[in-house]
């Protein structure tokens, strides 16, 4: 792990692979303040930077997990809090990145497989509004540092049993969103302000998405006619039925974070149900990423992605699941997941692709 407070340096003489154009070879990454300022086989280096060489070797953008309960809980058996839930079905104000142990044993064994961003929030216990997932870097003195985006998305745990409840409480921020902006106008004077109405602002204005966990295939087809009937952005999590409607989500251009290609297949499905649907989604058209979906085993999500390129997931989407499309997805592609000038400097100098099982992290920068 390399660079955490160097803002200025070059990383030298690595195969660049850019994903989201050429790669090149013998390539240098020139970084200042942080922050990608030049990419190609012939960049100036100024003189004092501090070089890295990564000659003989790769140089890639930093992984994305898209779903994580990172820093909220410590690995089981260790001593910490848990800070995955609050209570009350609905806590539309409670953002994440607050409650990160920034001190936790879980963030560094995470980055050993070349993660330097992911997505975390509460889970909830189920409630049907845990709160706001936050985007974090997996390095930082503080939560307020490590964080990327304090609001990546509004966490909905969809029941479809709760539908007409949650869309009476969705009309009901709208209608306190109006009254907001009368009253910032001037055209009202009596106006009671509501922490859990005011954090839902973002969401009914259009500003932040929401990121609707949902499985099965009727919760995930009525998640998405909900979101669409309440005209809200929305990305599906979690999709583990989605192989078997395809055509519903590429019709109405369903973002999609998928998990659980590990996962154990149902009574009446074959073996490599999981193992397949990556390749059987991108054949499909559908716009999707892949996320781990956990705490303690983001690091092997890696793993997981490359069981789908055997199964028939073409390599470069793989490896673009997890940098930028997920960023894409997510929002935040005009700053992460792939290398170019402009975006942040989280880089990893590798022995080859991270989502090849030999390949091994060797140096990180975030």
């Amino acid at each position: 792990f390399a660079g955490a407070q160097q803002n200025n340096y070059a990383i030298t003489g690595g195969t660049v692979v850019t994903v989201s154009g050429a790669t090149i070879e013998n390539g240098t990454v020139l970084v200042q303040d942080g922050i990608i300022s030049a990419v190609g086989a012939n960049v100036t280096i100024p003189a004092g930077v501090e070089r890295f060489d990564a000659s003989g070797k790769f140089v890639y953008p930093g992984l994305i997990d898209s779903g994580t309960g990172l820093g909220l809980q410590e690995a089981g058996g260790m001593a910490g809090p848990v800070d995955n839930f609050e209570l009350g079905p609905y806590n539309p104000h409670i953002e994440a990145y607050i409650g990160i142990d920034h001190t936790s044993e879980m963030l560094g064994v995470q980055r050993v497989g070349g993660f330097t961003t992911v997505v975390t929030g509460l889970n909830g216990r189920g409630e049907p509004i845990p709160g706001y997932d936050s985007m974090i870097d997996l390095w930082g003195w503080s939560p307020q540092e490590m964080a990327v985006e304090k609001r990546i998305g509004l966490r909905v745990n969809w029941n479809e049993g709760r539908a007409e409840d949650l869309k009476t409480y969705f009309l009901e921020a709208k209608a306190y969103a109006a009254r907001v902006q009368m009253a910032e106008a001037g055209e009202i004077s009596d106006f009671e302000w509501d922490v859990r109405m005011d954090g839902l602002i973002p969401v009914v204005s259009g500003e932040v998405p929401v990121i609707f966990e949902a499985r099965s295939e009727d919760d995930i087809k009525s998640a998405v006619e909900f979101a669409e009937d309440m005209d809200l952005r929305y990305v599906i999590r979690g999709g583990q039925d989605a192989w078997k409607f395809t055509d519903f989500l590429v019709e109405l251009d369903v973002k999609l974070l998928f998990s659980g290609i590990h996962g154990t297949p149902g009574r009446e499905e074959p073996y490599d149900v999981h193992y397949a649907t990556p390749a059987l989604l991108h054949e499909a058209g559908v716009d999707f990423a892949i996320y781990s979906g956990g705490v303690a085993n983001v690091f092997s999500l890696t793993y997981e992605v490359g069981m789908a390129v055997a199964f028939g997931l073409p390599m470069e989407k793989a490896l673009r699941s997890v940098t930028l499309d997920a960023a894409r997805l997510l929002g935040v592609d005009d700053r992460l997941g792939s290398i170019e000038e402009g975006k942040v400097a989280n880089l990893l100098i590798t022995t080859g692709n991270p989502v090849e099982y030999t390949s091994q992290v060797e140096t990180m920068f975030i």
